[in-house]
């Protein structure tokens, strides 16, 4: 078994069990003909301190990501490159014209991009902090974003609750209306097989909300759950316990292997840390540590990559161990 926050946690795995058998009992009754009068969506707003209008739920950042790629609106669609391959799989898919960036840092990103002669009608696509190297876009990068950007701005945070800043941009995107802000319950509760999520955006989005309705998105045993969820407040505090947990060891390894001179690692503020090895032959010796579940090799233009997804000290620990040896 795997060395991670959840298999250790006994609270978490009770509380979902116990909730689990109360919720699930098949019955579809959750149709509604008000939308705004679904219930998660009222204890989401109350939880978020955010406007129902504002709020749309779905399944997950996966259902919103290719929703919003698939609108008819777009002139280009930029993506940045290493990142989330539903990303570039969606604008494949409905064959829209797009393009991507490769990037290494935020900074590099950003740069790039400012090369770019862009439309009102474009699409930025991106993560913060980002899928690849868990470094986050602050707020001076995010406003220079949309100063360079003259479309509107799609920015999956589905990895925020591990940062320096988990309020991430949703105040500065209920004060502009080109920013999109999703985020899901995959991460922060450890619930991805839920399969839960919502975005925050004032940008009018004709027929949105009537595409991605509940029960039809959010099943009503996910919907039931993640109510209860939010509105126990014992519970929220543990998931923060064990989001800290995860934090603490992660930044632990970082600390460890910011001092080897083999490689070049980014400072994350997600639940990974990912480094970019400097030699084949390291990238090798490296291979100690894949079997240790939750550790990902990969190549991308001839550089060497490894990512390694964070549990307890322990786990952090075992790492160390192997990549001393």
């Amino acid at each position: 078994m795997a060395l991670s926050v959840w298999n250790d946690n006994k609270v978490l795995k009770k509380w979902v069990k116990k909730n689990q058998e109360k919720f699930f009992d098949g019955n579809f009754n959750f149709n509604m003909m008000n939308l705004y009068s679904d219930p998660f969506l009222e204890t989401l707003s109350n939880h978020l301190n955010v406007e129902k209008k504002y709020i749309y739920t779905g399944a997950g950042s996966s259902q919103f990501i290719p929703a919003i790629i698939s609108l008819r609106c777009w002139k280009k669609i930029y993506l940045s490159t290493l990142e989330f391959g539903l990303y570039t799989r969606s604008v494949r898919a409905f064959n829209i014209n797009y393009e991507e960036i490769f990037s290494i840092t935020c900074n590099d990103f950003i740069e790039q991009l400012i090369k770019k002669k862009t439309d009102k009608n474009d699409l930025l696509v991106i993560s913060s902090p980002r899928w690849f190297s868990g470094e986050r876009f602050d707020n001076t990068q995010i406003s220079k974003l949309l100063n360079v950007f003259k479309g509107s701005i799609l920015i999956d945070e589905a990895y925020i609750s591990f940062s320096k800043n988990p309020d991430g941009l949703l105040n500065l995107a209920l004060n502009n209306d080109r920013l999109m802000v999703i985020r899901s319950f995959s991460k922060k509760y450890f619930l991805s097989g839920l399969r839960v999520g919502y975005m925050i955006t004032i940008k009018d989005i004709p027929y949105f909300r009537n595409t991605i309705i509940p029960p039809h998105s959010v099943s009503t045993h996910s919907a039931r759950l993640c109510t209860e969820l939010l509105n126990d407040e014992k519970m929220l505090k543990v998931f923060d316990s064990a989001n800290d947990c995860i934090k603490s060891s992660r930044d632990y390894l970082y600390d460890y292997l910011k001092n080897n001179d083999n490689i070049v690692v980014f400072k994350s503020e997600a639940n990974f840390i990912t480094f970019m090895v400097k030699n084949k032959k390291y990238y090798d010796h490296c291979k100690n540590i894949l079997n240790i579940p939750g550790i990902q090799f990969f190549e991308y233009n001839q550089y060497y990559y490894i990512k390694i997804w964070i549990a307890d000290k322990r786990f952090s620990d075992k790492v160390i161990e192997r990549l001393n040896v």
